[in-house]
């Protein structure tokens, strides 16, 4: 007896394509409506031996579907699972991510074991008693009376607010008058003023420089004859930011201490910032 893949030409097992493109091959040679010639129950023959593989791959793939039945398609491991392999699955990539995690936590302390051994850290406690002792200085330098000295006028730099406005007495309050003296020792000074305020210089012998008490910054001038001017200028120092940087990033290393990024950059600051701006801060406080 003939197999239905004998009657369409095919060899046992062929797969789908291959029947369906066999079956129209013969169905164009036997079909009565092409061919009048054909024979009737030849192209029978041929139709059932199709309908008959065709039906049996359908069943087959049917049963592959159906062997999925109560599984659940991981796209991350690309293939069907049950929901106990699922649930196993969670569960290591859960105890993965501990152990991860404990590993980083073990990792940061030997490192942070490390820095304890370190230049930079042993280094710390000395520039945080200096830095905060420097920036008391400074508030107490900050927050004291100015001394004053006598000084003589030299002459003036005026800079006009506005660019392309011609400096003069017709506007005076766009004007910057900065005003340039020599004390006793021939060392020149200056403090800026808004207007033209040079003839209250140079017409008065008496004029008083303001300077902080400590690291002598230059504050301002005070003038009296006819005209009293005060015009001591705090902002010119730089005291007050300094000092304050200075508290802020001793007490941010000492409360945050721990092996954490925040504070390996907070250290590094303070142990590298703190005497730069310090050391930066003296020389020109004292260069003349």
């Amino acid at each position: 007896m003939k197999s239905n893949y004998h009657i369409l030409g095919l060899p046992e097992g062929a797969n789908e394509e291959e029947i369906k493109k066999a079956y129209r091959k013969l169905a164009l040679q036997y079909h009565p409506d092409v061919n009048s010639d054909a024979s009737a129950e030849k192209f029978h023959e041929i139709k059932e031996a199709y309908q008959a593989l065709t039906s049996a791959k359908t069943d087959n793939n049917s049963e592959k579907y159906t062997s999925n039945k109560g599984k659940i398609f991981s796209r991350r491991h690309n293939r069907w699972l049950t929901q106990e392999e699922l649930d196993d699955l969670k569960k290591q990539s859960e105890r993965y991510r501990k152990k991860k995690e404990t590993d980083e936590k073990l990792e940061a302390l030997r490192d942070f074991e490390d820095l304890k051994t370190s230049k930079v850290y042993k280094a710390f406690p000395y520039i945080a008693v200096a830095g905060i002792l420097f920036a008391f200085l400074l508030m107490a330098d900050f927050y004291m009376n100015p001394v004053k000295s006598n000084v003589q006028y030299h002459s003036t730099k005026r800079i006009s607010l506005i660019e392309g406005m011609l400096v003069g007495f017709a506007q005076p309050e766009f004007i910057i008058s900065e005003i340039y003296t020599i004390d006793e020792r021939n060392i020149k000074h200056n403090a800026s003023y808004i207007g033209e305020v040079a003839n209250i210089f140079y017409e008065n012998q008496h004029i008083e420089l303001l300077q902080s008490p400590i690291f002598k910054i230059d504050l301002g001038y005070k003038i009296f004859d006819n005209y009293f001017i005060d015009t001591m200028s705090k902002k010119k120092a730089f005291h007050y930011p300094l000092g304050i940087f200075i508290l802020i990033i001793c007490g941010l290393t000492l409360l945050f201490k721990g092996p954490t990024p925040f504070y390996y950059a907070a250290l590094n600051i303070a142990v590298f910032g703190v005497p730069i701006l310090s050391i930066v801060f003296i020389l020109f406080s004292f260069a003349r």
